[in-house]
């Protein structure tokens, strides 16, 4: 039997997907017409044409305009809001119960870590959806756009977002990021345990801007009232589902060391004779010691020299406590996050979409979210071949639609939607 071409897996492969995300979007929507549907489904494949927005699917594939545009505007806040707050984890929790049966040490290397971060769509129309004034760690300023906060796990090679929300500056009850984040973190929680996951294997890590002390106080268990003892008025530490945080720090928190109080600016320069290689710290320089803070509570402090750095940086650490080698393996993972939001914008061109409304901001990133979702399974799915080893979202993106049309297969499976003389001359026209 004859081996199977790189274009022929891809073909194969891209069908495979469309099928079943075709199944799994409808579980999602389940009271939207297949029309409208089958639309959603086919803007989130238009990465493979080449097409960062809707305007530009209509140009190659020739769909209504009108009809195209309504059938995306018409989707509620409330279904997009459940889709990316809510149903993926439906990709994640499978993924997750595979890697518990394995060994210690594929799990370690695995990491199973929940990261946190931001990031600015900059935006400079008012008639968008949550368009203020945000600060851009991109673009160093303060810029109009929507801040969208995401939590993801973080399982080996793979990035698997499981919360996305867009945050308002607008309306009653606003929360602050590190009140999103620990509303985030409990949802996550409830998902897992119900699907029989220990919640407590996990490790959650993010930087300064989301530490606060209820942040620390979920990481150690002691928010959850239930479990306070009223006569001693101190929680049963053996009851405390507890998970580790990991969380960059900033110069200006006041931390106390041994009884003497100093901001950390002033402790990382007390460590930095101090400071050592462990064991398994790849010949990191760092100390571990405990501190406490009045806004923290009792937390780890690990300072450390960043590879191919000078200055001593340093991480808080609370909940389940760790050796140092295994706080800066787990926060190498951290990273991920930027990389996740970084192919968002590069290759699907998560900026480029836009809807007015909350319904249309909502739909610009659920959409490729969608297609993130989408394009790693298919780099998943490939890898399992030789000749896609090393495929990444990327090349897969960028390199395989340029020996396969993307276009014809489309047609196949949207020929409801799609007309098939569509030519030059009509886009043009």
């Amino acid at each position: 039997m004859a081996q199977k071409t790189a274009e022929e897996l891809f073909d194969a492969e891209i069908r495979r997907s469309l099928e079943t995300f075709g199944k799994i979007l409808r579980a999602y929507f389940r009271r939207m017409p297949d029309d409208s549907l089958e639309t959603l489904l086919l803007i989130s494949m238009a990465v493979f044409l080449g097409a960062g927005n809707v305007y530009q699917v209509l140009q190659v594939l020739g769909l209504p305009k009108t009809t195209t545009y309504n059938r995306v505007k018409n989707v509620s806040v409330y279904c997009w809001r459940q889709l990316m707050q809510k149903h993926l984890y439906s990709q994640a929790i499978p993924l997750v119960k595979e890697k518990t049966s394995q060994s210690e040490s594929t799990k370690s290397r695995a990491g199973r870590i929940l990261a946190v971060d931001d990031t600015v769509l900059v935006r400079i129309s008012t008639e968008l959806g949550y368009v203020w004034k945000w600060w851009s760690g991109q673009l160093k300023r303060v810029a109009n756009g929507q801040n969208v906060i995401a939590l993801i796990l973080v399982l080996g090679d793979q990035i698997i977002p499981l919360d996305i929300r867009i945050v308002s500056k607008q309306g009653k009850g606003l929360k602050t990021k590190p009140e999103i984040y620990e509303e985030m973190l409990r949802d996550a929680q409830t998902r897992f345990e119900e699907a029989g996951i220990d919640f407590s294997q996990f490790k959650t890590t993010g930087d300064a801007a989301y530490i606060s002390g209820k942040i620390t106080a979920f990481c150690r268990g002691e928010n959850l009232e239930n479990e306070l003892d009223e006569e001693t008025e101190s929680y049963n530490p053996a009851l405390l589902p507890t998970i580790t945080g990991i969380f960059r720090g900033k110069d200006n928190y006041r931390l106390e060391i041994d009884g003497v109080v100093m901001k950390a600016k002033e402790w990382r320069k007390e460590f930095k004779e101090e400071l050592s290689s462990g064991w398994a710290t790849d010949k990191q320089p760092v100390i571990r010691t405990k501190g406490f803070s009045e806004t923290f509570g009792e937390v780890t402090l690990v300072f450390y020299i960043p590879k191919g750095k000078r200055a001593v940086s340093y991480l808080i650490v609370s909940g389940r406590p760790l050796r140092s080698a295994e706080v800066l393996h787990a926060f190498a993972f951290h990273h991920r996050i930027e990389e996740f939001w970084k192919c968002l914008k590069d290759t699907f061109e998560l900026g480029e979409m836009h809807f007015q409304g909350r319904e249309g901001a909502h739909a610009c990133i659920a959409i490729k979210i969608i297609s993130f979702l989408i394009v790693n399974r298919m780099k998943q799915n490939l890898r399992k071949f030789k000749r896609f080893k090393n495929i990444t979202i990327n090349k897969l993106v960028n390199l395989c639609p340029k020996f396969v049309d993307v276009r014809e297969i489309l047609k196949e499976h949207f020929h409801g939607l799609i007309p098939p003389n569509h030519t030059l001359d009509k886009a043009l026209a």
